[in-house]
């Protein structure tokens, strides 16, 4: 509780009340009339009071009589003058009394003192002038209260003696270690230690010291004097803090941190700060932050310290094309182009919208104090078109881009005249142009006409039944036009073995199908051995696999065959097991059943992705997954096995789906239904006389380097499964359409020519390339062509596919 007594009145204060200030103003605490509106403060810190000047401008202070410039701390009963007002500091118990009172001034006395006119009390004037001691006080004699006052003040004088006595002879030494060395040093306890020389003496016990220096924190500590040997006491004394006075540009706001600890934010300026070296920071709103290190000399001192704080934004114009575009930073709108605005220093999210043109975002990176224009250009909003058609999954391609099959929505330049061709197999292109304003949506429904092609058919025997997807034919000799669409074409007589085939016309080519039915006891191969002696089987996904009886023979070509290569060689090959051979590619549709994801992809603007096309651009490790997965799907035991990062052929071998070995591949492609190999795909010699399968032809001159002069398929890319004759033992796209991979690991001598010819082979135990046979849609040369070609590769490539194949 603190109380101000003044003219005889008393005025209470809290902690709430304070600093107290004193001067004259109406703001004043203590009313000093007379004095400047503002003095002195009087404040708290951890416990003590201490008084600060307002100022050194302001009225002179004096504390206990020395000048005060700068904030001091107070002590009971000291006293602060200021004008002619007396200010007493005082504690009393949980009380502290600030008492003021007026100094009688000057001007109060009279002008002239005279003593009184009569002499002093008890004195007597002699004749000489000088004075004497009455004589009747002199000659007065002691009486009996004298006599006793006497004797108590020698034997008080005795027992002092004694003490004296006793304590010297009891005390023991007490050094005190100080640092530094204190202006007052004082002791509570009885008797208290006196000091001779550099040290003191004490009776042994319990003391409290009280050390106190100018410019530092008093210490008040117990100590103890023990019986035996010096005692030792020491201290340090430890400066008191010091005055920070800032003089901040812009001066109010700022926040003001010593070694990352707040003080403050300024007003007021100035902050008390421990002595010693401190990292100041200053920070405010939208300016950069201020560091200095400052020595902070303490003791009560006040130190200046100039600062200046730079901004930290800078100036930001943002123009656009078309103008009046909104414009938002950091997701909040801040108005519309043209624009100049302050932003913070950093990265900004910029974000621009207009009616009718696209959103415009970016980043921009503002550097504090360095102006920056920014000028975007909006791109106007597309047009949207919805395609629809029928038939439905037809191509789309806009401007000659692909851009997906109907019912398709796909947003286009606007303001710009688009071509848009809808294309689907079996039909006619439709064409049309289409501008869009910005924004604008619109349907469009086209229908595509049917697309013929001209086909001649040549059937043997001539009283065959002939279907066409299913439905009977009047006529199976000669011309007839169909819709270029995938057609189903079956043979059937009776005694004689059934055909079926896989049509597509072409507009602008004629085709002449020629299918010579077998009779049924017709041998299939040589004479030396049966090439099929079990029935067909059905696999999952609708596959239909050969059954395949082999024997012995001469896999590879001899020297002097034309288009011969060196990994050819001739070798005997004994085939003694059993196997089945699919008729057909595997489809991107059937692969898709396993792998749904599968894009096979196009090549120079043609798609390869047709359902009934065949899968491409797969690598070896992708037919192996599929044709366990196909295993799995009817319950059969897969014949791979994982291994790192391929497969090998489990053992022994299981009858699970697997990829033909090569000799097997190169078996059913030369002799199965051939009394002799074949050398070609075709009978007769190079190049084709007919179309008989797909191969590098005059459709593809503009995007192939080599072509078959003269040859005309109708397909630049591959085909559908299917689509040309099968060979003579029953298989398609044997040769042509697309290459195929073997199970074998690639060697440039897979075998030899030995008296003991290999039984079975599955090539080589390991391997960095795999056996790719048969010619594709790239091919044109008589080397490419021949059905005893060898190729390799790791990689999935865009003519290579595969079929599938399995033991009994």
């Amino acid at each position: 509780i603190i109380i101000q007594q003044q003219d005889g009145s008393e005025q209470p204060f809290t902690e709430a009340d304070l600093p107290i200030t004193i001067g004259s103003g109406p703001d004043a605490q203590i009313r000093l009339p007379g004095v400047e509106p503002l003095c002195a403060y009087i404040a708290q810190e951890q416990g003590h009071f201490y008084i600060q000047p307002a100022g050194s401008d302001s009225e002179p202070l004096f504390h206990n009589d020395h000048y005060l410039g700068s904030s001091t701390w107070l002590k009971s009963h000291d006293t602060i003058r200021l004008a002619h007002f007396l200010v007493r500091y005082r504690l009393s118990g949980d009380r502290v009394i600030i008492s003021v009172s007026e100094i009688i001034k000057e001007s109060a006395l009279p002008e002239v003192l005279q003593p009184p006119s009569h002499p002093p009390p008890q004195h007597l004037t002699t004749q000489d002038g000088g004075n004497h001691i009455p004589v009747a006080v002199a000659a007065k004699r002691f009486t009996d209260r004298q006599r006793k006052g006497a004797m108590a003040l020698v034997v008080l004088l005795s027992l002092l003696l004694g003490c004296a006595v006793f304590f010297v002879l009891s005390a023991r030494p007490l050094q005190l270690n100080i640092s530094p060395e204190p202006d007052n040093i004082s002791f509570s306890g009885f008797p208290p230690p006196i000091k001779f020389g550099s040290r003191f003496l004490g009776l042994p016990g319990s003391y409290t010291i009280a050390l106190t220096k100018d410019g530092y924190a008093p210490i008040t500590r117990a100590l103890v004097i023990t019986e035996g040997g010096d005692s030792l006491f020491s201290a340090t004394l430890e400066k008191l803090p010091g005055i920070l006075n800032l003089k901040i540009d812009p001066p109010g706001g700022v926040a003001v941190y010593s070694d990352d600890q707040l003080l403050g934010t300024t007003p007021p300026a100035s902050f008390e700060i421990g002595a010693g070296l401190h990292r100041i920071r200053l920070t405010r709103e939208r300016y950069q932050p201020y560091v200095t290190d400052i020595e902070i000399e303490g003791m009560g001192k006040s130190q200046d310290q100039q600062a200046t704080l730079q901004p930290d934004w800078a100036g930001v114009t943002i123009t656009s094309e078309p103008t009046g575009a909104a414009v938002a930073i950091d997701d909040k709108p801040v108005g519309a182009t043209p624009l100049t605005l302050d932003l913070l220093s950093g990265s900004h999210a910029l974000l621009l919208t207009s009616n009718l043109f696209v959103d415009y975002q970016t980043t921009i990176t503002v550097s504090a104090g360095r102006s920056d224009e920014h000028h975007l250009s909006l791109q106007p909003l597309p047009g949207q078109l919805t395609l629809t058609s029928k038939p439905e999954q037809a191509t789309v391609r806009i401007n000659g881009e692909y851009k997906g099959s109907t019912p398709l929505t796909v947003d286009i330049a606007p303001d710009k005249e688009h071509e848009v061709v809808v294309s689907s197999a079996g039909f006619l292109p439709a064409r049309t142009t289409i501008t869009l304003s910005p924004g604008e949506k619109r349907q469009s429904a086209l229908t595509l006409d049917r697309e013929k092609g001209d086909i001649f058919l040549l059937i043997t025997p001539p009283d065959a039944v002939v279907t066409l997807d299913g439905n009977p034919l009047a006529e199976i000799q000669g011309k007839m036009s169909l819709s270029t669409k995938p057609h189903t074409l079956e043979v059937k007589a009776a005694g004689y073995r059934s055909q079926s085939r896989t049509i597509q016309p072409r507009t602008g080519f004629s085709q002449q199908i020629a299918i010579d039915l077998e009779p049924q006891a017709a041998p299939l191969a040589p004479a030396s051995g049966e090439s099929v002696s079990h029935q067909p089987l059905t696999a999952a996904a609708g596959y239909r696999l050969l059954a395949i009886q082999p024997f012995s023979f001469v896999m590879g070509a001899p020297r002097r065959e034309p288009g011969r290569r060196a990994n050819e060689h001739e070798q005997n090959i004994t085939m003694s097991r059993p196997f089945y051979l699919s008729q057909k590619l595997v489809t991107n549709r059937q692969f898709r059943l396993f792998n749904k994801e599968h894009v096979s992809g196009s090549f120079a603007g043609n798609s390869l992705d047709g359902e009934e096309y065949p899968v491409v651009n797969i690598t070896w490790e992708d037919a192996v997954s599929y044709l366990n997965w196909l295993s799995e799907q009817d319950g059969l035991k897969p014949f791979y096995q994982k291994q790192e990062s391929s497969f090998t052929a489990v053992s022994p071998p299981t009858n699970g789906y697997r990829l033909p070995t090569e000799a097997e591949w190169a078996f059913s492609a030369r002799l199965v239904g051939s009394p002799t190999p074949q050398h070609f795909p075709w009978s007769g010699g190079f190049p084709p006389r007919m179309t008989i399968g797909n191969f590098a032809d005059e459709s593809a001159r503009h995007i192939l380097p080599q072509i078959i002069d003269g040859y005309r398929d109708g397909f630049p890319v591959s085909s559908p499964v299917g689509t040309f004759p099968p060979s003579k033992g029953g298989f398609y796209d044997m040769g042509g359409n697309v290459a195929e991979w073997c199970h074998d690991f690639y060697s440039p001598s897979p075998g030899s020519t030995s008296q003991t010819p290999p039984t079975d082979p599955l090539g080589p135990p390991s391997g960095t390339h795999h056996v790719i046979r048969g010619s594709s849609w790239k091919d044109s040369s008589i080397t490419e062509l021949r059905l005893s070609y060898r190729s390799y590769h790791r990689e999935g490539r865009d003519n290579v596919g595969f079929r599938i194949a399995r033991y009994e």
